[in-house]
């Protein structure tokens, strides 16, 4: 059996597209393992081996040369690299193993933006100059290009012209995401969020909002359910000081949780947002999570981002200017004040990922792709 390892430098190995999509999809016919570099772990699940390390917690590891420890025992056929830093472990080994391994880069981030905007000055003038030129080079280093969405890929066309490439999208799992019929619940109204939670995607923003609703409809019981984790714990400093000082009601953190699970938080939002800013990696990127939540048939209001606007969003959503509260406000009075509006969108909403917006669809090209490589 032909083996594949998935190396990631920048993600956990439970990662939703690394683990429970890729690594579960090709291990139906292939011996599939997981490397990475954040995490301490050594397992075996669902018939995949998953071995790491945490260079955050080991500054003297080469965690290049430790990844190229593990592929050199492992022995694959195939490495597939989440990340652009991942194929410099992987050339490694394809050149010191002088095997005929083929490496796939799979690109679902903005390089270098993604890197560069975390500095300021000219600092981030010369990482963003110098994560380019690199990501030239290791990008042509691969044998192709897995890229995640089609506004992706057009800079790559550019940076390598020559390689084989195919867009596998970010739709969820259909498994996880069993399908129930929306109910109302009268005098109740939930305000939603799920994943990764900072000041950048809006938070602050829905709890004026969430705050401005429950003045505004004193006799309705407005909730807002918020599934996820910061990734800044001075901002979570911040607000969970506001929720203290201000004597907020109503608000309920949910754990994070594993992916097959996440239905499960969301069963109890009756609306999904995500407000966040409309920076170049925001304005120009697909959000998984908005597909998860239509996946559990939620209604969603979003900020008006460019890929979403040609998905034809009216028909269960509503795109938003993330710094117009008035018009947010607005919005989700059509919702409060109209059910069968809410139950159409929730129908809508489903049904747009059951008709080929799914996992179970998408990852029939990721086989296919795979496989060319192994005929």
């Amino acid at each position: 059996m032909n083996k594949i390892a998935i190396v990631t430098t920048g993600h956990p190995p439970f990662d939703d597209r690394i683990y429970w999509k890729f690594a579960k999809s090709l291990s139906s016919g292939y011996n599939v393992a997981i490397f990475c570099s954040t995490q301490e772990i050594d397992t075996i699940s669902s018939n995949i081996k998953i071995l790491g390390f945490n260079c955050n917690l080991n500054k003297n590891i080469n965690k290049h040369k430790k990844l190229l420890s593990y592929l050199l025992e492992f022995k694959p056929h195939i490495i597939i690299c989440s990340e652009t830093s991942a194929i410099i472990p992987a050339y490694r080994y394809k050149l010191s193993s002088k095997r005929k391994c083929k490496i796939i880069s799979d690109i679902t981030e903005w390089y270098p933006e993604n890197i560069a905007s975390k500095l300021s000055g000219i600092k981030k003038i010369f990482k963003y100059f110098y994560i380019f030129k690199a990501n030239i080079i290791l990008s042509n280093l691969a044998n192709a290009l897995i890229i995640g969405e089609k506004g992706k890929k057009r800079r790559y066309q550019f940076i390598a012209p020559f390689k084989k490439k195919v867009i596998i999208g970010y739709y969820p799992v259909l498994e996880y995401f069993k399908k129930s019929e929306k109910k109302i619940i009268s005098n109740s109204f939930t305000l939603g969020y799920a994943g990764v939670i900072n000041f950048k995607r809006g938070i602050q923003t829905l709890l004026d909002i969430f705050l401005e609703l429950q003045k505004k409809y004193p006799e309705r019981k407005i909730q807002l359910k918020i599934a996820g984790r910061f990734d800044n714990p001075a901002e979570e400093k911040i607000f969970d000081k506001r929720i203290k000082e201000e004597n907020i009601t109503n608000i309920e953190f949910l754990d994070w949780t594993d992916y097959d699970k996440i239905a499960n938080n969301l069963s109890v939002m009756d609306v999904c947002f995500d407000l966040r800013e409309l920076t170049f990696i925001y304005n120009n990127s697909l959000p998984i999570k908005f597909f998860e939540y239509l996946a559990a048939s939620k209604p969603v209001i979003y900020s008006a981002i460019k890929p979403l606007k040609k998905l034809g969003v009216d028909k269960f959503g509503f795109l938003v200017d993330p710094r117009n509260k008035k018009e947010i406000i607005s919005t989700i009075e059509k919702y409060l004040t109209d059910d069968n509006l809410l139950l159409e969108h929730s129908k809508q909403a489903r049904r747009f990922i059951e008709e080929g917006n799914n996992w179970e669809e998408e990852s029939k090209k990721l086989l296919s792709f795979i496989d060319s490589f192994c005929s």
